[in-house]
């Protein structure tokens, strides 16, 4: 979209701003929140607002945004006497004033006074494209059972907040703003309404018998429709380590299932339409898929992904992962994909130090530049900054496996897949990997079988190797699949390229020559 106000132009799919033809140097931020005041022009913008669309909901202190508003209308030529195009409205926020067109010339309409006293948007006005993940709210949860101590439920309803602020594409309303409405008379749709919630959590407790059991419902705040519910139930002989356990297997659920309603809504727009966040949902795609020709359209968005939004870090930390497939399978490569993916990653991290997901791409990019101990650190950082995050846990597992930490990489494996039950079959890899180093070649193949992905070379490195372990001449069909995927692939390259230890490397080879790999292939 162009906007056109003075002599200037804001061309926001290309992220710049020029004064009659001349590009103008602005911070991105600053970028962002003229946007906002665009896109709502003659509306006012509150504070809130600007929070939710420009730092996606994280707390600013008000002398920032003060800070950003000065430096915009210095970019503008704007005073804080004249203010001919941003106008501060005392105790409620800003307003973009000056006329203002968009792409074709049309003129951008000022919301109406009835609009504005109704916090009505106008139906024609564009949306935002920086990114903007859901808010949820988390209502307090109710007791079920007369044994039921309401400290149990506040516990409970601050342990599923405290839990789901660990993920960063969710924006949480705080604690003390949802114990705010425990005794409101309100329903939870207009509570929601009111604070301006996309979703919400209810829950209870009930608590009998030495007996524990909470049940949650995930709801759609625009229509009241129930999107998910889960019931979890165990024995509370120590009520605050399963009220620990619980809670950080709700926070799981709930993260995994607002990602999929939010990716089914992205999935409904058209590409005009995306925001950032949309952009960064529709290329998720490619991370269950693995498809070389999802990796080309998730690409193609999450560049677009950040050039709309050049702060948002989760876009850089999920561009980094598919620039490194490039590199790890060899998904429609470009020049230098370990380089740009370090760049993206570390990018990633400066945006957002506290981001769990942009910690663990910067780690699996030092993975693959074969950095052991930087790996080792960014992983560490990254499970402990959301140790509930099962793709998260589960990247660990696999990727300490292939550096033959077979025991930890298990454990977390395992852990990443009681959170998400449904999860993917890459989640198996770091048995499959244990059980070939423990000899159990037999239970490998089980492994093989779960993980699945027919077109991931790996899953048939390890079948071929375990089949000719076993003397079985379905080993060398197996190989031959290998070579079948793509022509040229070395596997001896492959395993190298996975920063596989030497014994480990012997061990594969091992299985391979017995399945028919030829002594002139090997490169040990």
């Amino acid at each position: 979209m162009i906007y056109t106000f003075g002599p200037f132009t804001a061309n926001s799919d290309l992220f710049e701003l020029s004064r009659d033809g001349d590009v103008l140097t602005v911070e991105p931020l600053v970028f962002n929140i003229l946007l906002c005041l665009l896109q709502n022009h003659g509306r006012i913008v509150t504070r809130d607002d600007l929070i939710d669309a420009v730092w996606q909901g994280r707390a600013v202190a008000d002398t920032t945004i003060s800070s950003r508003i000065f430096a915009l209308r210095q970019v503008l030529g704007d005073t804080g006497t004249e203010q001919s195009y941003v106008r501060t409205i005392p105790r409620r926020g800003f307003r973009f004033v000056a006329e203002v067109f968009c792409s074709g010339g049309a003129q951008l309409s000022a919301v109406t006074g009835d609009d504005q006293a109704g916090g009505q948007h106008r139906s024609d006005q564009p949306a935002t494209l920086v990114a903007h993940p859901p808010k949820l709210l988390v209502l307090p949860f109710k007791p079920a059972s007369a044994g039921t101590d309401k400290y149990i439920c506040d516990g409970l309803t601050g342990d599923v907040i405290a839990n789901l602020t660990r993920f960063r594409e969710l924006r949480v309303i705080a604690g003390g703003t949802s114990f705010h409405f425990s005794a409101s008379d309100m329903s939870p749709l207009d509570i929601a309404r009111t604070l301006g919630a996309d979703f919400i959590v209810t829950g209870s407790a009930w608590n009998e018998a030495g007996r524990l059991r909470i049940s949650v419902q995930l709801v759609d705040a625009a229509s009241g429709v129930v999107l998910w519910a889960g019931r979890y139930d165990r024995q509370a002989a120590d009520i605050f380590a399963v009220q620990d356990e619980m809670t950080r297997m709700v926070a799981a659920s709930l993260g995994i299932q607002v990602q999929d309603t939010t990716l089914s809504r992205a999935l409904q727009k058209s590409w005009p339409e995306f925001n950032a966040y949309d952009c960064l949902l529709r290329a998720r795609r490619y991370t269950s898929t693995l498809d070389d020709s999802v990796h080309a359209e998730a690409r193609d968005l999450l560049e677009r992904a950040v050039m709309l939004d050049p702060a948002y870090a989760e876009a850089h930390a999920l561009l980094a992962n598919v620039y490194l497939a490039e590199y790890r399978f060899g998904a429609n490569p470009r020049p230098d994909p370990l380089d740009r993916a370090l760049a993206t990653a570390q990018r990633a991290t400066e945006l957002d130090p506290q981001s769990a997901y942009a910690r663990c791409w910067l780690a699996i990019t030092h993975f693959f530049r074969k950095d052991n101990d930087k790996f080792q650190a960014e992983m560490q950082r990254a499970l402990d900054l959301n140790p509930n995050d099962p793709e998260i846990l589960a990247e660990a597992g696999h990727y300490l496996s292939f550096m033959g930490d077979y025991d930890r990489g298990v454990e977390l494996s395992q852990r990443a897949q009681q959170l998400n039950p449904l999860h993917p079959g890459w989640y198996h890899f770091s048995a499959a990997r244990y059980h070939y180093n423990q000899c159990e070649y037999e239970r490998v193949l089980v492994d093989v079988a779960r993980i699945g992905m027919p077109g991931f070379y790996w899953v048939h490195i390890l079948n071929a190797a375990a089949q000719g372990q076993l003397g079985r001449p379905e080993a060398a069909v197996s190989l031959a699949r290998i070579g079948s995927l793509k022509s040229g692939l070395s596997p001896v390259e492959e395993m190298r390229k996975w920063n596989v230890s030497d014994h480990d490397l012997a061990h594969l080879l091992e299985g391979l020559r017995k399945a028919g790999l030829e002594d002139n292939s090997k490169e040990s």
